[in-house]
Protein backbone atom coordinates (compact mmCIF):
# COMPACT_ATOMS: atom_id res chain seq x y z
CA UNK A 1 0.00 0.00 0.00
CA UNK A 2 2.95 2.56 0.93
CA UNK A 3 4.08 1.79 -2.56
CA UNK A 4 1.22 2.49 -4.13
CA UNK A 5 0.72 5.70 -2.30
CA UNK A 6 4.34 6.69 -3.48
CA UNK A 7 3.85 6.44 -6.79
CA UNK A 8 0.59 8.02 -6.87
CA UNK A 9 2.45 10.72 -5.03
CA UNK A 10 5.26 10.48 -7.98
CA UNK A 11 2.62 10.81 -10.61
CA UNK A 12 1.18 13.77 -8.91
CA UNK A 13 3.99 15.78 -8.13
CA UNK A 14 5.52 14.49 -11.74
CA UNK A 15 1.63 16.15 -13.83
CA UNK A 16 2.25 19.40 -11.19
CA UNK A 17 5.66 20.01 -12.83
CA UNK A 18 4.04 19.61 -16.23
CA UNK A 19 1.28 22.02 -15.31
CA UNK A 20 4.12 24.71 -13.99
CA UNK A 21 6.00 24.18 -17.44
CA UNK A 22 3.27 25.27 -19.03
CA UNK A 23 2.21 28.21 -17.18
CA UNK A 24 6.16 29.11 -17.90
CA UNK A 25 5.58 28.29 -21.48
CA UNK A 26 2.98 30.27 -22.15
CA UNK A 27 3.67 33.23 -20.01
CA UNK A 28 7.33 33.60 -20.24
CA UNK A 29 7.62 31.79 -23.66
CA UNK A 30 9.80 28.86 -23.78
CA UNK A 31 12.67 30.51 -24.46
CA UNK A 32 12.64 32.26 -21.39
CA UNK A 33 11.05 29.63 -19.29
CA UNK A 34 14.03 28.97 -17.05
CA UNK A 35 13.91 25.62 -14.40
CA UNK A 36 14.17 28.07 -12.13
CA UNK A 37 10.64 29.44 -13.49
CA UNK A 38 9.08 26.44 -14.10
CA UNK A 39 9.71 25.25 -10.78
CA UNK A 40 7.96 28.76 -9.31
CA UNK A 41 5.06 28.16 -11.61
CA UNK A 42 4.69 24.25 -10.67
CA UNK A 43 5.20 25.37 -6.54
CA UNK A 44 8.36 22.96 -6.07
CA UNK A 45 11.89 23.18 -5.50
CA UNK A 46 14.29 23.48 -8.65
CA UNK A 47 15.64 20.28 -6.87
CA UNK A 48 12.50 18.75 -7.28
CA UNK A 49 12.36 19.39 -10.70
CA UNK A 50 15.05 18.41 -11.47
CA UNK A 51 14.46 14.94 -10.00
CA UNK A 52 11.79 14.42 -12.42
CA UNK A 53 13.57 15.83 -15.64
CA UNK A 54 16.92 15.90 -16.91
CA UNK A 55 16.40 19.61 -18.52
CA UNK A 56 13.97 21.45 -19.92
CA UNK A 57 13.52 19.68 -23.11
CA UNK A 58 12.98 16.47 -21.52
CA UNK A 59 9.94 18.63 -19.87
CA UNK A 60 9.05 19.74 -23.09
CA UNK A 61 8.88 16.41 -24.78
CA UNK A 62 6.81 15.32 -21.50
CA UNK A 63 4.23 18.13 -22.51
CA UNK A 64 3.46 17.13 -25.80
CA UNK A 65 3.09 14.12 -25.32
CA UNK A 66 0.58 14.26 -22.52
CA UNK A 67 -1.30 16.58 -24.89
CA UNK A 68 -0.47 14.15 -27.72
CA UNK A 69 -1.86 11.13 -25.70
CA UNK A 70 -4.90 13.08 -24.66
CA UNK A 71 -5.75 13.64 -28.13
CA UNK A 72 -4.82 10.33 -29.25
CA UNK A 73 -7.79 8.64 -26.54
CA UNK A 74 -10.29 10.45 -28.34
CA UNK A 75 -9.41 9.26 -31.84
CA UNK A 76 -9.22 5.73 -30.26
CA UNK A 77 -13.03 5.50 -32.36
CA UNK A 78 -13.92 2.36 -33.75
CA UNK A 79 -15.95 2.00 -36.87
CA UNK A 80 -19.59 1.38 -35.98
CA UNK A 81 -21.85 0.28 -38.94
CA UNK A 82 -25.17 1.07 -37.16
CA UNK A 83 -23.69 5.04 -36.58
CA UNK A 84 -24.19 7.57 -39.65
CA UNK A 85 -21.10 8.21 -41.12
CA UNK A 86 -21.34 11.91 -40.28
CA UNK A 87 -21.58 11.81 -36.29
CA UNK A 88 -18.42 9.08 -36.99
CA UNK A 89 -16.35 11.44 -38.71
CA UNK A 90 -17.60 14.19 -36.37
CA UNK A 91 -15.70 12.33 -33.66
CA UNK A 92 -12.48 12.59 -35.49
CA UNK A 93 -12.96 16.01 -36.14
CA UNK A 94 -13.96 16.61 -32.47
CA UNK A 95 -10.40 15.32 -31.66
CA UNK A 96 -8.75 18.10 -33.95
CA UNK A 97 -10.59 20.66 -32.61
CA UNK A 98 -9.65 19.86 -29.21
CA UNK A 99 -5.92 21.30 -29.35
CA UNK A 100 -7.79 24.92 -29.77
CA UNK A 101 -11.31 24.77 -28.00
CA UNK A 102 -9.63 25.35 -24.53
CA UNK A 103 -7.89 28.74 -24.24
CA UNK A 104 -5.25 26.57 -21.87
CA UNK A 105 -4.98 24.32 -24.63
CA UNK A 106 -4.87 26.75 -27.17
CA UNK A 107 -2.26 28.83 -25.61
CA UNK A 108 -0.10 25.60 -25.51
CA UNK A 109 -0.27 25.29 -29.19
CA UNK A 110 0.90 28.82 -30.04
CA UNK A 111 3.92 27.53 -27.99
CA UNK A 112 4.39 24.31 -29.41
CA UNK A 113 3.96 25.73 -33.09
CA UNK A 114 5.99 28.50 -33.01
CA UNK A 115 8.87 26.09 -31.20
CA UNK A 116 8.82 23.66 -33.98
CA UNK A 117 8.59 26.66 -36.39
CA UNK A 118 11.92 27.84 -35.14
CA UNK A 119 14.08 24.71 -34.55
CA UNK A 120 12.66 22.20 -37.63
CA UNK A 121 15.82 19.93 -36.37
CA UNK A 122 13.32 19.08 -32.91
CA UNK A 123 10.07 18.77 -34.91
CA UNK A 124 11.42 15.78 -37.27
CA UNK A 125 13.00 14.46 -33.72
CA UNK A 126 9.63 14.86 -32.10
CA UNK A 127 7.59 13.05 -34.82
CA UNK A 128 9.80 10.30 -35.45
CA UNK A 129 9.01 9.81 -31.67
CA UNK A 130 5.52 8.69 -32.75
CA UNK A 131 3.36 6.77 -34.64
CA UNK A 132 2.29 7.61 -37.85
CA UNK A 133 -0.29 10.35 -38.20
CA UNK A 134 -3.70 9.57 -38.73
CA UNK A 135 -3.53 5.74 -38.08
CA UNK A 136 -6.98 5.48 -36.35
CA UNK A 137 -8.55 7.17 -38.83
CA UNK A 138 -6.55 5.04 -41.43
CA UNK A 139 -7.70 1.82 -39.40
CA UNK A 140 -11.49 3.57 -39.86
CA UNK A 141 -11.89 4.62 -43.22
CA UNK A 142 -10.67 1.25 -44.34
CA UNK A 143 -13.05 -0.58 -42.24
CA UNK A 144 -16.02 2.02 -43.77
CA UNK A 145 -14.62 0.93 -47.36
CA UNK A 146 -14.92 -2.76 -46.82
CA UNK A 147 -18.34 -2.41 -45.34
CA UNK A 148 -19.52 -0.59 -48.95
CA UNK A 149 -19.82 3.02 -47.11
CA UNK A 150 -17.10 4.64 -48.19
CA UNK A 151 -14.99 4.31 -51.14
CA UNK A 152 -11.81 5.25 -49.88
CA UNK A 153 -9.53 2.28 -51.83
CA UNK A 154 -6.20 4.49 -50.72
CA UNK A 155 -7.20 5.10 -46.82
CA UNK A 156 -4.11 6.92 -46.31
CA UNK A 157 -4.90 9.84 -48.93
CA UNK A 158 -7.91 9.91 -47.76
CA UNK A 159 -7.48 10.39 -44.28
CA UNK A 160 -4.59 13.11 -45.24
CA UNK A 161 -7.22 14.84 -47.11
CA UNK A 162 -9.94 14.56 -44.09
CA UNK A 163 -6.89 16.23 -41.45
CA UNK A 164 -6.18 18.99 -44.26
CA UNK A 165 -9.63 20.15 -44.55
CA UNK A 166 -10.45 20.55 -40.86
CA UNK A 167 -6.55 21.46 -39.46
CA UNK A 168 -6.59 24.59 -42.95
CA UNK A 169 -10.27 25.64 -42.03
CA UNK A 170 -10.13 25.11 -38.47
CA UNK A 171 -7.27 24.34 -36.24
CA UNK A 172 -4.67 26.44 -37.90
CA UNK A 173 -6.81 29.58 -37.74
CA UNK A 174 -7.39 29.31 -34.45
CA UNK A 175 -3.75 30.01 -33.48
CA UNK A 176 -4.34 33.46 -34.59
CA UNK A 177 -7.80 34.76 -33.30
CA UNK A 178 -10.00 34.55 -30.11
CA UNK A 179 -10.94 30.82 -29.06
CA UNK A 180 -13.60 29.61 -30.41
CA UNK A 181 -16.48 27.29 -28.69
CA UNK A 182 -17.83 23.93 -30.21
CA UNK A 183 -21.26 25.76 -31.38
CA UNK A 184 -19.11 28.51 -33.46
CA UNK A 185 -17.06 25.87 -34.91
CA UNK A 186 -20.06 23.41 -35.49
CA UNK A 187 -21.48 24.77 -39.09
CA UNK A 188 -17.80 24.65 -40.40
CA UNK A 189 -17.32 21.42 -39.44
CA UNK A 190 -20.52 19.93 -40.59
CA UNK A 191 -20.10 21.01 -43.92
CA UNK A 192 -17.09 19.89 -44.49
CA UNK A 193 -18.04 16.69 -43.08
CA UNK A 194 -21.30 16.73 -46.00
CA UNK A 195 -18.29 17.67 -48.97
CA UNK A 196 -15.65 14.83 -47.64
CA UNK A 197 -18.51 12.58 -47.84
CA UNK A 198 -19.67 14.11 -51.58
CA UNK A 199 -15.98 12.93 -52.37
CA UNK A 200 -15.64 9.65 -50.45
CA UNK A 201 -19.04 8.73 -49.49
CA UNK A 202 -21.62 6.09 -51.32
CA UNK A 203 -24.80 6.06 -51.67
CA UNK A 204 -26.34 3.21 -50.51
Amino acid sequence: MNELKKTANTTKKRESIMDGAIKAFVIEGYEKASMDRIAHHAGASKRTVYNHFANKDDLFQAVFKRLLSEQERLKNISYDPNKTLEEQLALFADAEIFLVNDPNRLALCKVLTTVFIQDSELARETKSKYGPPHANLVSWLKSAHEDGRMETPNPRLAAQIFHAMIEGALTWPALFQPCQTDEQLKPLKEDMIKTYLCRFGKNI
